[in-house]
């Protein structure tokens, strides 16, 4: 019988289910009690018992295969639901590595149970489950990779010009990662900072990269002869979540020598939404050491009022995505616009990304906007091109 669509009530001796049903749901007890029975050579034999706040029928639910017990209650039993689409819509949403594992122990927990006939053996499961297989093989290679390349000092930096719109000299850089693979040679960091970000490992590359920012910032520095010089280096969600972060960087800039003050660190605003107590008393502890802030790709995440105001902000970069279309598309102008109006407003700085023509440089410089990044000044490149290019000069 039903109770309110999401409970199931049932009488002492009625079977939940039955050996050999279709297992499109598992049960969460939330009052009464269960008893598990499996047949053995005709006879039952009861091999379990469940009460309040105790699951079953899981393992059917998730593998897809009939029921391999009955399930009767013992007294009125009040039984909470789990349906297969939600199970499904969990999984979809959870990470591949994860669900392979999980498919991985329920067939090993059907064979070990004897149940070889069980197995899947239609050619859409088995697809479906070489697809996984492949995609979770792929990340775990993927994640190996990196720790390999951290202990193979296989990574460097390329350093992108970020330049004073008013006079074009270079007022500072961004260091960007690089992954020199032994066999897949250069990989752009959209190709692995996704598994990065997802394994944790963010933490160990991201602390790489501001370590050797910060070494290489005093040959750096020389590329350019502006008067308050800046490396800006990019902070991870999951970076700014760790309770070492700011003790890190203090040991950093300290065995270098590095100039706080030189030192820009650049964040997303997905860390000020899931995160905002954690990370206003970081990026305050962070300010304190000296460095300056930077909130990178303002315009394409959540873009609160309330986030510029809350934290200590110093720097606003405008995304790519206003800044290549603002001469041909009104609201693209009107939003980089007032954007820059609203930087000003707030004690900001502004940096353009995505700037590559002379006609787009000449307006964000007509809009009030300080600073431009994109390949019209000049591409990412290592440190030794930076210097060979400042030489040039």
């Amino acid at each position: 019988m039903l109770d309110k669509l999401y409970r199931e009530v049932f009488i002492g001796g009625q079977s939940v289910f039955c050996v050999g049903d279709v297992g499109d749901c598992a049960y969460l007890i939330e009052e009464g009690a269960v008893e598990i029975v499996a047949s053995d050579q005709g006879r039952e034999q009861r091999i379990g018992l469940l009460s309040k706040g105790e699951l079953f029928g899981e393992i059917a639910l998730i593998d897809r295969l009939p029921r391999t017990a009955t399930v009767r209650a013992l007294e009125r039993t009040v039984l909470i639901p789990i349906h297969r689409k939600l199970v499904e819509e969990l999984l979809e949403k959870s990470d591949p590595i994860l669900r392979h594992l999980l498919l991985t122990i329920l067939d090993r927990y059907r064979i070990n149970q004897n149940h070889h006939d069980a197995m899947p053996t239609d050619a859409l499961r088995t697809s479906q489950r070489n697809a996984l297989k492949g995609e979770a093989t792929q990340k775990l290679s993927l994640a190996h990779g990196i720790t390999r390349a951290l202990a193979q000092n296989e990574f460097e930096l390329y350093y992108q010009p970020i330049c004073n719109l008013a006079d074009r000299r270079i007022a500072g850089f961004e260091a960007l990662i690089r992954w020199h693979h032994p066999t897949d040679g250069l990989i752009p960091p959209m190709d692995f900072l996704w598994i990065a970000e997802q394994t944790g490992l963010i933490r160990e590359l991201g602390l790489w990269t501001l370590e050797r920012a910060c070494q290489d910032w005093p040959e750096l520095r020389l590329c350019t002869d502006y008067p308050a010089p800046f490396v800006s280096v990019n902070l991870s969600a999951v970076q700014l979540t760790g309770a070492t972060l700011v003790d890190d960087v203090r040991s950093i800039i300290a065995r270098h020598r590095m100039p706080p003050a030189q030192l820009k660190l650049e964040l997303t605003e997905t860390v000020m939404v899931e995160h905002p107590e954690v990370a206003e008393g970081i990026l305050k502890r962070l300010m304190e050491l000296g460095s300056h802030l930077a909130l990178d790709d303002y315009g394409t995440g959540y873009s609160g009022l309330d986030h510029l105001q809350r934290y200590p902000i110093g720097t606003l970069k405008l995304d790519r995505a206003f800044i290549a279309p603002m001469l041909d598309a009104p609201q693209s102008l009107e939003i980089v616009r007032s954007s820059i109006e609203l930087a000003h407003t707030l004690g900001m700085n502004v940096v353009a990304e995505g700037v590559e023509t002379e006609a787009v440089s000449a307006k964000l410089a007509a809009l009030g906007c300080e600073f431009g990044q994109g390949w019209l000044f000049g591409k990412p490149l290592p440190l030794s091109d930076n210097i060979a290019r400042a030489q040039a000069r």
